[in-house]
């Protein structure tokens, strides 16, 4: 009985089946494949530049980080019924943009920041922003532009060697005088026997030498000053060249 009436059924889904497959459709027009399916508009268009295809082209978003995605999954629940009583309200997405396009998501985002995640705190990554610089002159072509992001790594690289050693310096010149000091200190409270046949005399400075010892790690401590100037001031030139 049962076999019997499940074989209905499949001759009914089979009938019904075919009858569908019978009906006449008409063919996919114009409209409805424009809305199906994804057409590169730059093929449309003639002998297009990389530049003129970047402007239609869209950067994939970048991957959000395990924080992020916890802290959206902590915060649905509670704001989802605010969600559906202030949508009117929300402002609209954030649009990508063609130099987006061309560096993509992930280093378009750290050439927002300045920084790829490994400097310190208020450092800048100098050499990010060069090859974001480069990435986009390759898409849109400045004069001169690889030259001076040449002329500019060369610099920053030289300026970098310089503040390592001029801050190597400076810590050896402190270390310097702090020993400088320890001794001057210990030669006031140690009581010499000056008429001692076996005195040795320690190596002693004058104030005169100490005033001097200052003097000169404050000028290498100006030198360190002027040189991250310098790098401060290319860094604002690589940013104005990116953008």
């Amino acid at each position: 009985m049962t076999s019997s009436l499940l074989s209905s059924h499949l001759d009914q889904i089979s009938i019904c089946a075919a009858s569908i497959s019978d009906l006449p459709f008409s063919r996919p027009k114009p409209f409805t494949n424009a809305l199906l399916t994804h057409h590169d508009i730059t093929a449309l268009i003639r002998d297009t530049e990389q530049h003129e295809r970047a402007l239609f082209s869209i950067a994939p978003p970048p991957v959000p980080s395990k924080s992020q995605i916890q802290q959206l999954s902590s915060t649905f629940t509670t704001s989802a019924s605010r969600s559906l009583n202030t949508s009117n309200t929300q402002r609209p997405p954030r649009r990508h943009t063609a130099v987006a396009a061309v560096l993509g998501g992930d280093l378009y985002r750290k050439t927002r920041t300045g920084h790829s995640g490994k400097q310190s705190k208020g450092d800048i990554d100098v050499e990010l922003l060069l090859r974001g610089a480069e990435k986009l002159c390759r898409v849109y072509p400045i004069p001169g532009a690889f030259d001076r992001i040449g002329e500019l790594r060369n610099r920053y690289a030289q300026l970098s060697a310089n503040i390592a050693h001029y801050e190597e310096r400076v810590a050896m010149q402190s270390a310097q005088l702090d020993n400088l000091h320890q001794n001057h200190d210990d030669y006031d409270q140690d009581d010499y026997d000056y008429q001692d046949d076996h005195f040795e005399p320690t190596a002693h400075m004058s104030k005169d030498d100490l005033v001097n010892e200052e003097e000169e790690i404050r000028a290498l401590e100006d030198k360190k000053r002027a040189l991250q100037s310098r790098v401060s001031s290319m860094e604002r030139d690589i940013e104005g060249l990116a953008r």
